[in-house]
């Protein structure tokens, strides 16, 4: 079920502007609680990790995207739990995933929420691209590629990463007006494991294997299906963050596209380079060689991709200069305006009207 604390409609626009920089915690206390479900003791996990559980829930101490594909690996390796990916996705809501998932959550229809995450997944740093296809009177959600193949490097991560996915998507169902299980059929290209039966109980009947796709299956009508909790406005104006941060993952190649992309799943608040050296498995002092061999430094790639940020956001309507200010990371907006002008030469004002002016 939807959590109660998530029915809302988007009242002001600072919850739409909520960040991403908490994913991978949720993920991770999520998995968590799987586990000790199943009888597992996660201390272990705990302590290798240097987890803190009681601090998954706040800012402060983030988990990094290395550290939790580490994690995960161990876990599907070590402990034999049948379906921890359909366990694992089930209960996770859209608003989980940060930004797209509130772009999702407050479209229009099933039809927007789709094309959004189809457009924005890599935001999310997903793990397989899904697209949509339509043939006649229904529709699939199909798996089209491996957007991460350092992730599924062996068949049981692939299984997993399809059992987590579909059963996310499962979750969407009560915001249409059905049940967890509104898909009409779900095919798999692998045998059926001993523990099919599970597939049914989280993904609804049939489960189809060893077929050509991995994919989703609905009656196309579905697609126009307005969600319980739509505001168009607030969809936009997350979409516009989406599509901002999207362009600053594509930036750059090379060490400093691995800091940026970092920065990307963390807007509004820049984590220091020791954190960013600990999430891509390096030191501190590994990493300013390595940026200084690219000829810039830690220090100018961060605000370079705030600048940038602001840059595309000011190119828009969506937010005001204070908010712009917020989502990338300045609590005083008289310190983003001086900054925004020494970097650019115009203030974020005269940066709006000229690109506006232009259109």
């Amino acid at each position: 079920m939807w959590p109660q604390v998530y029915i809302l409609s988007f009242p002001d626009r600072s919850l739409a502007m909520a960040r991403t920089t908490r994913e991978f915690n949720i993920y991770v206390k999520h998995t968590l609680d799987v586990l000790r479900a199943r009888d597992v003791d996660v201390e272990p996990l705990l302590e290798k990790y240097d987890i803190d559980e009681s601090a998954l829930d706040g800012d402060e101490h983030l988990i990094s995207q290395a550290d939790y594909s580490q994690l995960l690996d161990e876990v599907i390796r070590k402990y034999t739990v049948p379906g921890l990916g359909l366990l694992d996705g089930r209960g996770v809501n859209l608003l989980d995933h940060g930004l797209l998932g509130y772009a999702m959550f407050a479209s229009a229809s099933l039809r927007k929420a789709i094309e959004r995450h189809s457009k924005y997944q890599d935001v999310i740093g997903a793990v397989l691209h899904t697209a949509l296809f339509i043939e006649g009177e229904e529709a699939h959600l199909r798996v089209v590629s491996i957007a991460r193949p350092d992730m599924v490097d062996t068949e049981q991560k692939l299984h997993y990463e399809l059992e987590r996915l579909f059963s996310q998507w499962a979750e969407i169902g009560p915001a249409i007006g059905h049940s967890r299980h509104w898909f009409s059929r779900v095919e798999l290209n692998y045998k059926a494991p001993p523990y099919r039966a599970m597939y049914s109980e989280v993904l609804g009947d049939p489960v189809l294997f060893e077929r050509e796709h991995n994919q989703l299956s609905f009656p196309a009508d579905l697609l126009d299906q307005p969600l319980s909790f739509a505001n168009e406005a607030a969809a936009q104006l997350c979409e516009q963050q989406c599509a901002a941060l999207l362009g600053e993952l594509k930036r750059t190649d090379g060490i400093e596209g691995e800091v940026r992309r970092i920065l990307a799943n963390q807007p509004g608040k820049y984590p220091g380079i020791i954190e960013v050296a600990r999430a891509l498995a390096m030191g501190e002092r590994t990493l300013r060689r390595r940026l200084a061999d690219e000829d810039t430094t830690y220090k100018q790639v961060v605000l370079e991709f705030r600048m940038e940020l602001a840059a595309s956001y000011l190119r828009g309507n969506a937010m005001s200069i204070q908010e712009i200010a917020y989502v990338t990371g300045y609590a005083d907006p008289s310190n983003f305006h001086r900054t925004f002008n020494k970097h650019q030469g115009l203030t974020p004002n005269a940066y709006r009207r000229l690109h506006q002016a232009g259109q």
